[in-house]
């Protein structure tokens, strides 16, 4: 998707103070760049042509709300303590930082004047039980990428059944399972996973997913591990804090720049396997951040050579995790009609919203191109 424009920004001043906290919020961030004439010079070089008042109007009323659905989707990027962080860390998140909020403005602006194009690129369905994810998966998908939240079962479900159905349909097709969850293993050969032993012994992080990978193997799918085995080293010498914004490790796996120094090591081992077997069909299975189109890093973008196909998934009460999603492409009234009357009928049964992104246009706004949400 084209850069979207925001022109001439430095003759509007945005005046949403920042929060009592230790980094400023995306709101505060965004204030400080669009009244810089250095940053609207920037937006101007990538701009395509809208009208000063269209741009003016949008600006004055995200102010009017402090930028609050960007801050809410962000902040988690923005709140990590400072003095855990080198001069250089700082320096490298501060640049990220401005990136991702000049990302979502600019999305939001896009989306903002083209709502009713967006929307009929989007297919909406509303089903109870099974997900047909060969409806909406592309037959020739090079790469799959599955974001979820954490240790959340119906997710780690829904994922595992749609790699399966996937397998299960394309019996003559190589296909891997990469996950964050599992360690890599040294050396420049493509390691799969194949016992019990090697599963329990790479996938310490998060105890959790041994069992996927289990099943997985079990079906005949080449395991691989993603994750930097340093990093699991810290992760299990720290230990689970609750208060981990609050912690030296939290800016070596979750800031910005880590998240864009893991994506970058991640990267670089999923076309490792395409090198060693350029037919394969890689399912990449990590959080949201790391696997659709809202993070400048992200691995779409890092391997968008590779036509991926994102898939995010989320519940009712996570609307906060892309709010670019529930903002442009809103679930219609008559798909949650229908949930709540097939509820009605079976209370006990899993209801599932789905927005499918048939235009990429819609999907870059949206943030992934098929979107499961639980209701």
């Amino acid at each position: 998707m084209k850069k979207i424009i925001l022109l001439a920004l430095s003759v509007i001043v945005l005046s949403c103070p920042a929060e009592a906290q230790l980094q400023k919020l995306p709101s505060a961030v965004a204030k400080e760049m669009f009244a810089s004439s250095a940053a609207s010079a920037v937006l101007h070089r990538s701009a395509v042509p809208a009208a000063q008042s269209t741009l003016n109007r949008y600006l004055r009323r995200m102010n009017q709300v402090k930028f609050k659905p960007m801050d809410r989707m962000l902040e988690s990027y923005f709140t990590l303590n400072p003095k855990y962080a080198t001069s250089k860390m700082l320096a490298k998140n501060q640049t990220i930082e401005q990136e991702m909020v000049r990302n979502w403005v600019e999305r939001d602006f896009y989306a903002s004047q083209r709502q009713q194009a967006l929307q009929q690129g989007v297919r909406f369905e509303t089903v109870q039980g099974k997900v047909a994810y060969l409806d909406y998966i592309p037959y020739d998908a090079q790469l799959v990428l599955l974001g979820e939240v954490h240790e959340i079962p119906w997710m780690s479900n829904q994922i595992e059944t749609a790699l399966l159905q996937f397998k299960q349909s394309h019996p003559d097709k190589n296909i891997y399972y990469a996950s964050e969850f599992i360690d890599a293993t040294p050396g420049e050969e493509t390691y799969c996973l194949t016992s019990k032993k090697e599963v329990e012994t790479l996938i310490t992080k998060r105890p959790y997913y041994q069992q996927i990978a289990h099943r997985l193997i079990a079906a005949g799918v080449r395991v691989v591990g993603l994750e930097n085995p340093s990093l699991t080293k810290s992760f299990l010498r720290r230990g689970r804090n609750a208060d981990l914004d609050n912690t030296a490790f939290a800016w070596e796996a979750i800031s910005p720049a880590a998240v864009q120094e893991r994506n970058t090591y991640w990267a670089h081992i999923i076309r490792r396997i395409y090198q060693q077997d350029p037919d394969a069909v890689v399912f990449v299975h990590a959080g949201l951040g790391h696997t659709d189109y809202n993070h400048p890093s992200a691995l779409p973008w890092l391997l968008k050579t590779h036509k991926p196909f994102v898939i995010e998934f989320s519940a009712t009460e996570m609307e906060r995790l892309n709010t670019l999603l529930e903002r442009n492409i809103p679930i219609p009234p008559e798909q949650r009609n229908k949930a709540y009357e097939l509820l009605l009928r079976n209370p006990e049964s899993e209801v599932y919203f789905i927005r499918h992104m048939k235009d990429k246009r819609s999907a870059l706004v949206a943030g992934c191109d098929l979107h499961i949400k639980k209701n």
